[in-house]
């Protein structure tokens, strides 16, 4: 089966740094673009399956608008789901996104799951979801690293992490994560974001706890071989 493609300009691929070889395992081919102007050529001439921008993309254009706005008109492109990456806390890029309406937003800081997933989703197609095992391993959570607070982690997979907490916090939050593995010579630490709540009240899966599913977005290559390490020896113990 012939890949998906994604069409990424040059100002979201600095942000995300997604490597060809990631994409690839993922089902996914990139084509990178320079600037606005190549982007629509390249989009004319590939037909990607879905197309990534910043406000900054049309820099080439008079207004922001018309990158996304050519793109919808084109009838050749018109089609084609729009994933617009921006800085949540840049107001200017926020109301261009509300005023012209891309197919989806991604916000930073960005992990190369999110990037995917969000992909993945845009196009209907299934996600591929993370070995994940069960443990009761000892977490500490928080909006910094100056203030964090106990708790217990239900579940972990090298994608994220699940803990337990009656604790209101809203989807999108970004949290920092402090967790210990055994053996580990330091613990890990991470910014992570909260992509699934789990409520006390009208759980969506009362088997589980109450808590957060957190998608982590800043794991070094480290990090990731000690929890990848941890979950295949879990899973490798009748």
């Amino acid at each position: 089966m012939a890949a998906h493609s994604i069409l990424i300009s040059a100002t979201a691929q600095d942000i995300l740094h997604i490597e060809d070889s990631f994409a690839a395992r993922e089902g996914f081919r990139l084509l990178n673009v320079q600037d606005t102007a190549d982007l629509f050529i390249t989009a004319r001439a590939q037909k990607p399956d879905i197309i990534f921008i910043t406000p900054n993309d049309s820099d080439d254009y008079t207004s922001e608008k018309c990158c996304c706005r050519q793109l919808r008109d084109d009838p050749e492109l018109k089609g084609i789901p729009i994933i617009a990456v921006i800085d949540g806390n840049n107001k200017s890029h926020l109301h261009r996104c509300q005023l012209h309406k891309p197919d989806d937003i991604l916000f930073t800081p960005l992990s190369n799951h999110l990037f995917l997933a969000a992909a993945r989703r845009a196009l209907g197609l299934p996600h591929r979801s993370f070995n994940r095992v069960q443990t009761s391993l000892k977490v500490e959570f928080g909006p910094d690293r100056k203030n964090l607070r106990p708790a217990c982690a239900y579940n972990l997979s090298t994608g994220g992490i699940f803990i337990a907490t009656e604790s209101p916090i809203e989807l999108n939050t970004k949290l920092t994560v402090k967790l210990g593995l055994p053996d580990a010579e330091k613990p890990i630490i991470c910014e992570s974001i909260v992509s699934w709540v789990n409520r006390c009240s009208a759980p969506e899966e009362p088997d589980t706890p109450a808590g957060i599913g957190l998608q982590f977005l800043s794991l070094n290559a480290t990090d990731l071989f000690a929890i990848h390490s941890f979950i295949n020896h879990h899973l490798s113990t009748p």
